[in-house]
């Protein structure tokens, strides 16, 4: 097997394009982060390559940092594909190259911490699901719209909430208020307002490819839940963007929540592979 590393993501993205336009939704995390760097020079925070055997790829990995170092890698090639995946935590080690952790399918993050020889902390389990045609959601009371400046407060109270309930952690204020703020202000962002005008659900778009785009920041606050908001949230988003012409939707979900894959499935969501999230503590 063989390690390959490139000067840019640029050619990163030029030498992989057969495998990342086949598998653009499970590789939107390396693609997405090569994309934002393309012309950007190697180094020790911003590092791209692959490993193959007879030409063709069986890992492929990016690390921006501070972000998590990603793999991915094709389905058919499980056990060289983590055997690259140990070679790799091997070889960063011995560069001392830094990293935050590993962002990938669990057998390839397994492998590659197994290797490492340091202590890692599981952020999160999810899975990774995509919509290529919509079943519309039963509908509720209340109008999905796009968010405007004076729900950000709303917004961003709730972004605080999610990372409360799904991370355990603490979200950074005031980023993510200049996110959120930059979201309303390029329509990325969808709500869903009751009669009255209470705010009861949202969801935005980000990580846009170019068949695809992801939905996140998505949450109900526990006293509307159950009333079918979140679906018909997403599904409005998800509608907007088919009709954009993308292919498909993707977005994360907690697997060890099988309420929310439940809710998403019924709309025309499915499972395409599972993501695991490990932080080097």
């Amino acid at each position: 097997m063989m390690q390959k590393l490139y000067p840019t993501p640029g050619d990163f993205l030029r030498d992989n394009h057969t495998f990342l336009d086949e598998h653009e939704a499970l590789c939107q995390l390396n693609l997405g982060n090569a994309l934002a760097n393309q012309s950007s020079p190697r180094s020790p925070s911003l590092l791209f390559g692959r490993y193959e055997q007879d030409g063709r790829p069986v890992l492929l990995f990016g690390s921006t940092l501070p972000w998590n170092l990603c793999l991915n890698a094709p389905s058919d090639t499980a056990p060289l594909s983590a055997q690259a995946a140990a070679e790799l935590a091997v070889w960063l080690r011995e560069e001392k190259l830094p990293i935050a952790g590993v962002t990938g399918r669990e057998d390839l993050c397994q492998a590659f911490m197994g290797a490492y020889g340091r202590e890692f902390t599981q952020r999160s389990a999810m899975d990774i699901m995509i919509l290529t045609g919509l079943i519309e959601p039963p509908t509720v009371s209340g109008t999905v719209r796009p968010a405007k400046e004076e729900d950000l407060e709303a917004i961003c109270q709730w972004v605080h909430a999610f990372y409360q309930e799904a991370l355990h952690e603490k979200a950074d204020s005031e980023g993510a208020r200049q996110r959120n703020q930059e979201r309303i202000q390029k329509g990325e962002t969808l709500v869903l307002e009751l009669p009255g005008g209470e705010l009861a659900s949202m969801a935005h778009t980000s990580r846009e490819t170019e068949r695809g785009i992801a939905i996140s920041g998505v949450y109900t606050p526990p006293e509307h839940r159950g009333h079918g908001y979140c679906q018909a949230t997403v599904g409005a988003l998800c509608r907007e963007q088919l009709a954009r012409g993308k292919d498909y939707c993707t977005l994360f979900v907690d697997r060890r929540n099988p309420v929310s894959n439940r809710v998403y499935r019924k709309i025309g969501f499915r499972v395409l592979e599972d993501c695991s999230e490990y932080k080097l503590t």
